[in-house]
């Protein structure tokens, strides 16, 4: 039966039994004479073209890998890292290696990819990758070697929690690693290689993932929102409150925030942050009261602002629970 000789419905059902539309197929419908079938050919036609560009592109993406498949290295981990730019938190590295040939995901450079995006694309990497490496180097350790030695490390700790031994490692940046195999250093790899493009999406999920739960230890920086990054709002809550105990303490607008995170402060700052409920917060700030004078103006106002806060999760939680 011909195409002409269905109708429009007969056409999409048997459209939609099919994995692929053969190109005779195509050009049939796009001479059908129905105006509602022609609009659907051209539907079609925008849908194969793009599924070809798409292809194309993950074509380039994998040309790195291709090279070092040639040299017979199948177990090619692409490598890079999230949370260098960031005041607080740590950094968070990934290593990624893929089956040659395999189902792979349209992955790209995480920072231009939404959120939503970003988590799904991280549950597809790990359903379809030979192995999945992460590693994490805290805030204090930045502080202590840099935060361009603390990437480098946070990378080598990703390559060691591979469950396989990378025959070849593509870094992304300027960054080599001291290794036993071939490697190399790919600026703007996120964007021209498919496993680096992977492993920073599995940095910066997991990066994030940090970020929302310090978020709920540490609330009113709005880390869940900014995962640390120096906006605006985060500026203005480092000035009016202080540095958290996660800060990095050498980076720039943290350190001219004063040297919070000692002695006293960091007592009834951890008090404030564990408190459990409204009865123990207002316990703690009982307890603060008689030592005021053994803090300065902005530990004070640091311990305002947390204790202002954690009441108003605590309201909020009650109101709900009674609206429940």
């Amino acid at each position: 039966m011909s195409m002409a000789e269905l109708s429009v419905l007969g056409i999409r059902s048997l459209i939609d039994s099919l994995d692929e539309v053969p190109e005779e197929m195509l050009l049939s419908l796009e001479a059908d004479s129905r105006a509602q079938v022609r609009e659907l050919a051209a539907r079609l036609r925008r849908r194969a073209e793009a599924e070809r560009e798409r292809q194309a592109v993950q074509q380039r993406m994998l040309a790195l890998e291709h090279k070092y498949h040639g040299k017979g290295l199948r177990l090619v981990a692409g490598v890079d890292e999230a949370g260098r730019g960031p005041l607080a938190g740590p950094v968070v590295a990934a290593a990624v290696v893929f089956e040659p040939g395999g189902e792979l995901p349209h992955a790209r450079d995480s920072k231009s990819i939404p959120e939503q995006r970003r988590e799904e694309l991280f549950k597809q990497i790990h359903d379809c990758a030979i192995a999945v490496g992460v590693g994490v180097v805290d805030h204090h350790q930045i502080d202590r070697i840099n935060i361009h030695n603390a990437s480098i490390l946070a990378m080598y700790r990703a390559v060691e929690q591979l469950c396989v031994q990378p025959e070849a490692v593509l870094v992304d940046g300027k960054m080599v690693l001291k290794m036993d195999v071939p490697q190399e250093a790919v600026v703007g790899g996120d964007r021209k290689c498919l496993s680096i493009a992977a492993a920073s999406i599995v940095a910066k999920v997991t990066r994030d993932r940090m970020m929302a739960e310090f978020d709920r230890g540490y609330p009113g920086y709005g880390f869940a929102r900014h995962k640390g990054y120096p906006t605006a709002d985060h500026v203005r809550a480092l000035q009016e409150f202080g540095p958290c105990p996660i800060h990095r303490r050498t980076f720039g607008p943290v350190a001219g925030c004063g040297s919070f995170g000692k002695g006293l402060w960091t007592e009834f700052y951890h008090g404030l942050v564990a408190a459990a409920g409204a009865d123990e917060l207002e316990a703690i700030a009982a307890s603060i009261r008689p030592r005021r004078g053994e803090l300065n103006s902005g530990e004070l106002a640091s311990l305002r602002g947390l204790y202002k806060r954690k009441r108003e999760l605590f309201e909020t939680d009650r109101d709900q629970g009674e609206v429940k």
